[in-house]
C-alpha cells in the first residue's frame, strides 16, 4: 500500500521534478525545449501559448482517417507541435498541472516498483519523475521527435532512460513492474486492442495506472477519437483487475493478475446481476 499523498505533495513533487533550479516551470520546460530546438526561450514560450491551437489546426489540416491506425499513427510520426502543447499543459498554463505522473512515480516508490514503462512518454515529464525515484525508466512512444527529445531531456538531466520508437519495435513483453499510460488511450481507434496490448507487457502482479474516460470527447481536442465508455466493462474484457483499495480519483489502477480473465469473467456476470 502507498502512503497517502495529499494534492500539495504532489504538486510539490511535480514542481521539483519540472523546475529544479526554481527559475518558474514555463521558463525551465521551454529552456529546454529551446536547448533542443536552438530556439529562444521567448520563442518557445510563444510557441507553448498557441500550442493547443497550433496541434488542432495540424490535427484539422491533415485530417486523419480515425478509423485507420495508420493514418492516426501517420498525424503523430513526425510532427513536433505537440511537444509546445504538452510543455504548456504541464507547467500549468492549461490551468492545473497534470499530477497523474506525480501520483504514479510516489506509488512506484511506496510499492518498490523499480522497471516502469511510460507508454505514449510524450515529452518525457513522466518518464524524469520516475527517473528521479529511481526507476529503471522505458520511454515509448510513436512520435519519433518527441522520442529523441525525451532522450536529450533525461539525459540532460544526468539521468539514464531507453527510448522505444513504437513504429519500429514493442517493449518487452512479461517485463515491467508498472506501466503509466496518461492522456494516451483517447487518441488511438481501439481502446480495448490497446489495454490487452499493455498487459502483455506486465509481469504477473504488474500494475497498469491509466486514465480512462467513458466520453473523452472534446471540440478542442479533435485527436480525442475514441472513448471508453463503460469504463468497468471494458476492463473485464481484459485480464487486468481493478484494485479499488489504491484507486485515486481520475485513475484506474488495474494488476495483471494469473487468472484475470477468469476472475473478470466471474465478475461481470456478478456486475449484470447487480445492473452495474
Amino acid at each position: 500500500m502507498t502512503p497517502n499523498v495529499s494534492e500539495q505533495d504532489l504538486l510539490t513533487f511535480w514542481r521539483s521534478v519540472m523546475d529544479p533550479k526554481r527559475i518558474g516551470m514555463a521558463d525551465a520546460i521551454a529552456g529546454e525545449i529551446g536547448a533542443y530546438t536552438g530556439e529562444s526561450v521567448p520563442v518557445v514560450l510563444s510557441k507553448m501559448a498557441t500550442g493547443e491551437k497550433d496541434l488542432k489546426d495540424l490535427w484539422d489540416q491533415i485530417s486523419p482517417d480515425v478509423s485507420n491506425p495508420t493514418s492516426v499513427a501517420d498525424f503523430y510520426r513526425e510532427q513536433f507541435t505537440e511537444a509546445y502543447e504538452l510543455a504548456n499543459w504541464h507547467c500549468g498554463g492549461l490551468g492545473a498541472a497534470p499530477l497523474s505522473y506525480a501520483y504514479a512515480a510516489n506509488f512506484a516508490q511506496g510499492l518498490q516498483l523499480k522497471r516502469v514503462l511510460d507508454f505514449g512518454s510524450g515529452i518525457g515529464s513522466g518518464s524524469l519523475c520516475f527517473a528521479a525515484v529511481g526507476c529503471e525508466v522505458h520511454a515509448a512512444d510513436i512520435a519519433k521527435r518527441l522520442l529523441a527529445f525525451v532522450q536529450y531531456r533525461l539525459r540532460a538531466r544526468g539521468f539514464n532512460v531507453l527510448t522505444i520508437d513504437l513504429n519500429e519495435k514493442r517493449p518487452s513483453a512479461r517485463y515491467y513492474d508498472l506501466i503509466a499510460c496518461f492522456d494516451v488511450i483517447e487518441h488511438l481507434p481501439n481502446q480495448l486492442e490497446k489495454l490487452r496490448e499493455l498487459s502483455s507487457y506486465l509481469r504477473p502482479g504488474g500494475y497498469l495506472l491509466i486514465n480512462l474516460m467513458e466520453d473523452s470527447s472534446n471540440p478542442d481536442r479533435p485527436m480525442h477519437i475514441s472513448s471508453a465508455g463503460n469504463i468497468l466493462s471494458i476492463i473485464r474484457q481484459t485480464d487486468l483487475v481493478p484494485d479499488w483499495a489504491l484507486r485515486p480519483v481520475d485513475l484506474q489502477v488495474l494488476v495483471r493478475k494469473p487468472l484475470g480473465r477468469i476472475w473478470n469473467h466471474a465478475a461481470s456476470w456478478k456486475d449484470w446481476l447487480q445492473g452495474t
